[in-house]
C-alpha cells in the first residue's frame, strides 16, 4: 500500500488487510441526533470489492471524511439514517487526508465543528453490520503528526490528536464528536500499542464546506 505500514495502519476498507453551515441552535444535541448526523462512505472503482469509511455530515449537504476512503474512486456513495445517495468529491487533499463529499442535504442533518483539549472524553461513530455503534474516544494529546502523505510520499505534518480509542480496518473517516462538535477524523491506528489512535482536526475542512464543483480525486491508494 506504502511506506507507513511500519509505524501506522490505515483503516480504509472493510475488507482492506491490516497495512495500510452548522447547527447554531444552543441547545446541546443529544446522542441519538449525533447518530443521525453519522453516516458510511462506500467507494468502488479501486478494488474488486468497496472500500469503506465513515464521515459525518458537517455542513449542508457536506460530509467530512479522509481523502484515503475516497482516492481514485470511480464513484463515492454515502450511506446515512435517511437513505443512501452519490456523493461529490468537491474538496481533496492527500496530504492532509481530508475530504469533503457534496450530498443531498436531506441525507443527514450536520452538526457544527468544534476543537478538543487533552483530556477530553467523546464518542466515535463506527460501523458494524452496516449500522452505526457508538464507541468511547479520549484525548491523550494535541500533536502535529509526522507522516507521508496517503501514497506514502514525502514528510509532512497533520494538525490532529492522539486518542484512546479501540477501531479497525473500514473506520477511516470516523468522527469523533466532544460535546456536541465535530472535532475530529480519525485515520490511523498504531500496530505497535493497543487502542492508541490517531485523528486530524475536523477544522481542516472548514474553509472548504462551500465548494460544489468536482475536483480530481488523485489515484487509488
Amino acid at each position: 500500500m506504502n511506506q507507513m505500514r511500519w509505524v501506522l495502519v490505515l483503516l480504509a476498507g472493510s475488507l482492506v488487510a491490516v497495512a495500510c453551515g452548522s447547527d447554531q441552535s444552543s441547545t446541546p444535541l443529544s446522542s441519538a441526533r449525533i447518530r443521525e448526523s453519522a453516516v458510511q462512505i462506500a467507494a468502488t472503482g479501486c478494488r474488486a470489492f468497496e472500500v469503506r469509511g465513515a464521515g459525518m455530515m458537517v455542513g449542508d449537504g457536506r460530509v467530512a471524511t479522509v481523502a484515503h476512503v475516497v482516492a481514485g474512486a470511480t464513484k463515492v456513495e454515502v450511506r446515512g439514517a435517511h437513505g443512501t445517495a452519490d456523493a461529490t468529491i468537491v474538496y481533496f487533499d492527500p496530504i492532509l487526508d481530508v475530504a469533503v463529499l457534496k450530498v443531498d442535504p436531506r441525507l443527514a442533518p450536520p452538526i457544527p465543528i468544534g476543537t478538543a483539549a487533552k483530556g477530553d472524553h467523546g464518542t466515535v461513530f463506527v460501523y458494524r453490520d452496516d449500522a452505526p455503534v457508538e464507541k468511547a474516544a479520549e484525548v491523550q494529546r494535541v500533536v502535529d503528526i509526522r507522516t507521508a502523505d496517503i501514497y506514502g510520499a514525502g514528510k509532512h505534518l497533520r494538525p490532529g490528536y492522539e486518542l484512546h480509542l479501540d477501531i479497525r480496518e473500514g473506520d477511516s473517516g470516523a468522527v469523533v464528536v466532544v460535546g456536541d462538535k465535530a472535532v475530529a477524523l480519525v485515520w490511523a491506528t498504531s500496530n505497535q500499542t493497543e487502542n492508541r489512535a490517531w485523528a486530524m482536526k475536523t477544522s481542516l475542512v472548514d474553509d472548504h464546506l462551500s465548494a460544489s464543483a468536482a475536483v480530481d480525486n488523485g489515484q487509488c491508494t
